[in-house]
C-alpha cells in the first residue's frame, strides 16, 4: 500500500510562524551591530585626526584657523572622500563624514550619515577636554541604542553642531565613559 509523506497545511503554517518570530526577534539586533560596526569604523580615524590637532596645538600654540586649506597633517583621510581643511567636513561615498574643528569649536567628529550616528573627541584645550561623545539622530532608535549599549548617558554639556546639519535633523549627544 502507498503511504502519503509530506507536511500537512498546519505544520507548514506554524514553522512560517516560527521563522517570522525568530526574524522580528533578530533584526532589530542585526540592524544595532550593523549601526556599531559603522561607527566602530570611524573611531580610528578620528582618534588620528584628534592626535594630529593637538600636535599641532603643541607646535604652534593653536589650533589651526577654520580654512579650507590643507594644513599638512600628518594622516589622510580614506580613499575616496573628500578633503576640505577645517571649515568643510571630509565626505566618504560610503556615508562616512569626517569632522575638525566644528565651527571653530576644539571637537573632531567621525560619523556615518547612513547609520546616523558620529563619535566626537572634545580636544584637550576646549570646554570639554578629553571628553568622547557618541552623538545619534534624535529620531533613530538604533542610533541611541548603539550609544546607550557603549555606556553613554545623555550630555548636558556643549554639543556639536556640524553633524546635525548633515543629517537635517536633530541630534542627542551621549557623554561616554
Amino acid at each position: 500500500m502507498y503511504k502519503k509523506q509530506g507536511f500537512t497545511l498546519i505544520e507548514l503554517l506554524v514553522v512560517v510562524l516560527i521563522i517570522g518570530i525568530l526574524s522580528a526577534v533578530a533584526l532589530p539586533q542585526y540592524q544595532v551591530a550593523v549601526a556599531k560596526s559603522r561607527l566602530s569604523a570611524v573611531i580610528p580615524t578620528t582618534k588620528e585626526m584628534a592626535n594630529a590637532l593637538e600636535l599641532y596645538y603643541l607646535a604652534n600654540g593653536a589650533y589651526p584657523p577654520d580654512s579650507t586649506e590643507d594644513f599638512g597633517f600628518d594622516i589622510s583621510v580614506p580613499p575616496g572622500c573628500t578633503q576640505a581643511g577645517t571649515t568643510q567636513a571630509n565626505h566618504c561615498p560610503d556615508g562616512t563624514v569626517y569632522d575638525l574643528l566644528d565651527y571653530g569649536t576644539p571637537t573632531v567628529l567621525g560619523g556615518n550619515k547612513n547609520a546616523k550616528i558620529g563619535y566626537v573627541i572634545w580636544l584637550d584645550h576646549s570646554a570639554r577636554p578629553g571628553v568622547r561623545q557618541c552623538v545619534a539622530a534624535t529620531s533613530n532608535a538604533t542610533a541611541n541604542k548603539v550609544c546607550k549599549s557603549m555606556g553613554g548617558t545623555v550630555s548636558s554639556g556643549a554639543v556639536t553642531r556640524y553633524f546635525a546639519s548633515t543629517l537635517g535633523e536633530a541630534t542627542t549627544s551621549y557623554d561616554l565613559p
